[in-house]
């Protein structure tokens, strides 16, 4: 049922992209909200800061997950940016001794374009990241961390008024120096789709109903990163001093099936690009100094 769902929604915004792909492009791609948990696939110039933590308790056995970011985001060629980020995890299991590991070194290359009807905007949005090995990485990990990780993603979105809705679907595999697989290794693939309507309440605060469901490519070989993950939030814009969020996370299947719990993720963002969309297509754009994420 959840994938009928995604394929839907998947299918409407690629045909109405397509619609709209001869509209005048007269906005920027970062007048779209920035998802909290979604990966967004519209470009920002940005730096921002995640804490975050999600536990997972079965059968006797307890998981738990910290970890410590941040994320620097350049746009260029007003549709294009580059993307990288880095930080400090922390994960513990029953019986072992907690492991502190730093992130995957990780680099990003997004596409983001936004064509104006007037009334509505649609977005369309792709982008390739490439990861590391995990240094210090154990094997008990869900990803091999000897092996580097390709992930590359498409998504669109849609803006009208206050409501916004912004979506990804995403491919990630491991692969090593090489790119292929020997007879005697088994990389693990899954595909994600994520799904980010919000709605701005105010000038300062907009609401967050998040939706993400991984599938493992070969559940034999992969048998602990399917999950399906509800993510309520919100957002609130200072006038200066960036936006912070809060976002919550509930696991939408049974407990035997779903990778995780539950967790929660503290944000902060700084938005550094100077355009904002005006409200009349016609007009110049007006000059801020954090981008509009509310």
């Amino acid at each position: 049922m959840f994938r009928n769902i995604f394929l839907f929604t998947f299918l409407f915004f690629f045909a109405v992209g397509t619609i709209s792909a001869d509209e005048p492009n007269t906005n920027t791609s970062s007048v779209f909200a920035h998802p909290l948990q979604v990966e967004p696939v519209a470009v920002y110039t940005k730096v921002r800061g995640n804490i975050s933590y999600w536990d997972k308790r079965q059968n006797g056995v307890y998981e738990e997950n910290k970890n410590i970011n941040i994320e620097g985001e350049f746009r260029f060629w007003q549709n294009f940016s580059v993307i990288s980020s880095i930080g400090k995890n922390r994960y513990s299991y029953t019986n072992s001794e907690p492991e502190n590991t730093w992130d995957r070194w990780n680099v990003g290359l997004k596409y983001g374009k936004i064509w104006d009807t007037g009334t509505s905007q649609f977005l369309f949005g792709a982008g390739l990241r490439l990861y590391d090995k995990k240094r210090g990485g154990d094997l008990k990990e869900r990803e091999n961390p000897e092996y580097y990780l390709v992930r590359p993603n498409v998504g669109f979105g849609f803006k009208r008024g206050p409501f916004e809705i912004m979506s990804e679907l995403r491919f990630q595999t491991e692969t090593n120096s090489k790119g292929r697989e020997s007879n005697l290794e088994e990389f693990r693939r899954y595909y994600q789709v994520g799904i980010a309507p919000s709605y701005g309440v105010s000038p300062s605060v907009r609401i967050f109903a998040e939706l993400e469901y991984r599938e493992p490519f070969d559940k034999t070989v992969d048998t602990r990163t399917r999950y399906f993950n509800f993510y309520p939030g919100f957002s609130y814009k200072t006038e200066s001093l960036g936006t912070f969020s809060l976002s919550a996370q509930f696991a939408g299947l049974a407990k035997n099936e779903n990778a995780m719990d539950h967790g929660v993720r503290f944000s902060y963002f700084y938005f550094f690009d100077t355009e904002s969309a005006p409200s009349n297509p016609t007009a110049a754009p007006a000059k801020d100094k954090t981008t509009e994420t509310n």
